[in-house]
This record gives C-alpha cells, structure tokens and sequence, in this order.
C-alpha cells in the first residue's frame, strides 16, 4: 500500500524556493528581528526608568498580547482565503508593517508628555504597535510554506530565523540611545519588509471553498477549522505544547535584561551585551539546526532543543557573574535555534496545506495567552521575593513541553489530514 504523504494528498508540484528566494523571503525577518529584540530586551530597561513594577514592565515587553488571543486565529483564516493582485498574505504585511512603524516612533514621543498621561499613552504606543505587528507576523510565517516544499521547510525556517538574529543582534550593538533605537527598528522593519513583498511572488493560492467571500462565510470557515482539531488529534498536541512552551519562555524573555542587570548590578548598555550570548549562539546555530532536522526529523530536533532550554533554566538558578549568565544563556540559544528551525515546519506537516494561516493563528493564540499570563505571575513573585524565581518557572512549563511532544505521532498526522479533507468535501456537496 501506497503511504499517504502530503504532495500525494494535494498534488503538489511546487519547487524548491532558489537561494535567492530564501534571503528575499528572510529579509523581513531582519526587521521583525529588530522588532523582537525591542519588545523582549529593551522595553523593559526603557520602561523600568518611569516605573518599577515587574508586572506592567513585563506585560508590555512581550510581543504577543492577551488581544492576539481573538485576533490571530481570525487573521490566520482570513489570509487563508484572502484573493487580491497582491495575493493572500502580502496585504497584510504592506498595511500593519507600516502602521507598526509608525506607532513605533511615536512612542519615544509619548514618554516626553506630562507626567499624569505619560504611561497611559506610552502604554496605548507599545499595545497598539505590538497588535498590528502581529496581525502582520503570522502571513508572513504562514508565507513560508506557501513558498517551500515541505521537505525543504526546516532548512529554509533555520535560514530565515538566522537572518532574524542578525537583526536582533544589530539592534542592541547599535550604539544609540533607547529611543534612538526605536527609530531604526521602525525604519529597517518598514524597508525590509517593503523589499520582500515587492520581490517575492507568492504561488496560486488552492482552491477552496469560499474564498474570498463575505463575513458570514468567513465566520462560517473559522468555525469548521476549528472543528478540524476535533479530527486533528496531533495538531492539538502541537498546540498545548507550544502554550506550555510559550508559559515558559514569557516567564524569562521579558525579565532577562533586567535580571542581569540586577544581579550582577551592571549598566543597561552591559546587560544588553551579555543578551548577546543568547543571540549569537542562536544565530550561528540557526542554519545547521535546519541541516540537522533534515537529517534526524524536526519532532527529534524540537525535542532536545526544548530539553537544552530546560537544562539552561536549571542553570539560571545559581549563575552569579556576566560570564556565567553567559554559558547558560548559550546553551539557551542553541536551544531557540533548535525550536525556531523544527516547530513550524512540524505544524505544516500537522495540518492541511490549505488551513495553515488559520492554524499559524491558533499558534500564536496559544502564545497570546501562555506569555502574557505568565509574565504577569513571574512579575508579581519577582515584585514578592527574587528575579531566580523565573528560571524556576520557566524550567516546570519547558519540561511539560517536552513531555507533551513526545508523545506527538507525526506518523498519524497524514491520516488525520486526509480524513480532515474529505469531511470538508463532503460538507461542500452537501
């Protein structure tokens, strides 16, 4: 019998993306990369100089807010069945980029104004810009495996995660001031992404039932996708693995800088480059962890990457010096590098080419709730005792992760994708 695959199921006859087309493709991400680094590690030291609350700083020094929760997966379907000259994920990218950047720049404004108004606007700058970047994110990933096949799509994410280190790593080199920072994220983000948009075509979008049409059908289509997960058993486990793992991560990133600075009582300049640790080896191993899910599968890769940020959380728990900090945080590294390169092309080996963008959203919802939520809860026990207290955190939700995973089948996931199809075709007949 004839294994069912992908290309079998849809008769895929795309090509390999050219390595042309892998640096136009990746280049936004050199501005998202900005993006990242802005929210993750220099929000906090920018918001830390007009209030001290671990909370709030942590609340807002995230890029997914609780919002995304309701947004995304809407975003993610719409883009699914999106038709326009531009094609289905572009639009999104050529109009939230732009208003991001924009609001960007208007934040450094917003901490000049009147000290009874100052936080509320700055707070409105960082919701309001962390919201439309996002709507635009998610196309852009869901982008991804428009363009490749599906054997090439850890190679092409290891590819595209390290040109967006590249750019996390230019912005806290930079040697300009907080604010003056925002002024290059929101410039290089705007550019760079005009660029790939204007240099990539995206392929003919499949054909499904209504696309295109008006909120009722749309509404209706959110509604059977997310009926899908009910015969989508792995891409269930995927998700509640990747909010255990999104818990996590927003129980460190946003408190990292800050954590160095306390601890080893260090300028905000210092502490950024000790940051660096964790985004060079992310970025040196950023393509040779695409290589090697190639090789040994991305299920394998995500697993020891995840198990290498649960043995970097154990070390944040006695580190003492810069040096220190360091080691653990480029084991952390090697560990993201791992994940940025298997997770996503695992999820499109999970789900219906046709529903990606949809169930790119529900990742990000997962995340828009996992991260604010334990931000929130690391910044109160920090607020009530240590800044240890997030490596803690972060090592119980990142181990639950990993458990979850292994007993994630992709072996069954063909199936499960078939049976999903012809449910949706017998659906349309009728």
């Amino acid at each position: 019998m004839t294994p069912t695959t992908e290309s079998s199921i849809t008769g895929e006859t795309r090509k390999p993306l050219s390595p042309l087309g892998i640096l136009l493709y990746s280049l936004a991400n050199f501005g998202f990369g900005m993006f990242y680094a802005l929210n993750s590690y220099i929000l906090p030291l920018w918001f830390a100089q007009f209030q001290s609350s671990a909370m709030i700083t942590a609340m807002l020094s995230d890029t997914h807010s609780v919002e995304g929760a309701i947004i995304q997966p809407i975003v993610g379907s719409w883009s699914d069945r999106l038709r326009s000259r531009f094609g289905r994920r572009k639009p999104f990218m050529l109009l939230f980029i732009p208003i991001s950047g924009v609001l960007v720049l208007l934040a450094p404004s917003a901490a000049t104004l009147p000290e009874h108004i100052r936080i509320g606007a700055m707070i409105a700058c960082v919701i309001l810009f962390t919201i439309a970047f996002n709507i635009a994110a998610d196309p852009y990933q869901a982008l991804l495996a428009d363009l490749t096949t599906q054997k090439q799509r850890d190679r092409v994410s290891g590819a595209w995660y390290f040109v967006g280190i590249i750019g996390q790593v230019a912005i806290l080199l930079a040697p300009l001031s907080l604010n003056m920072r925002f002024v290059l994220v929101a410039i290089t983000m705007i550019v760079t992404t005009l660029v790939t948009c204007f240099t990539i075509k995206e392929p003919e979008p499949p054909k499904i039932a209504h696309a295109g049409g008006g909120l009722r059908e749309h509404l209706s289509d959110m509604r059977k996708a997310f009926e899908g997960l009910a015969t989508l058993r792995q891409a269930r486990l995927y998700l509640a693995m990747y909010f255990s793992f999104g818990t996590g991560l927003g129980a460190i990133q946003p408190h990292l800088s800050r954590f160095i600075e306390n601890i080893t009582h260090c300028s905000e300049k210092e502490a950024l480059h000790v940051v660096l640790a964790l985004l060079v080896s992310a970025g040196v191993a950023g393509v040779p962890a695409g290589w090697l899910a190639g090789r040994i599968g991305v299920k394998r890769l995500l697993i020891m990457g995840t198990w290498c940020i649960a043995a970097a959380s154990v070390g944040g728990l006695w580190v003492q010096t810069p040096v220190q900090i360091a080691i653990v945080l480029v084991l952390a590294g090697l560990g993201l590098a791992a994940q940025n390169a298997s997770s996503f092309p695992l999820l499109t080996r999970l789900v219906p080419s046709e529903e990606v963008g949809y169930y790119t959203g529900l990742q990000t919802m997962a995340l828009s709730i996992a991260t604010p939520l334990s931000a929130l809860g690391t910044g109160w026990l920090i607020n009530h005792g240590t800044f240890r207290v997030i490596f803690a955190v972060s090592f119980v939700f990142i181990s639950l992760s990993a458990f979850v995973l292994t007993r994630l089948r992709e072996d069954l996931a063909m199936d499960e994708i078939a049976q999903r199809r012809q449910t949706l075709a017998a659906e349309t007949v009728n």
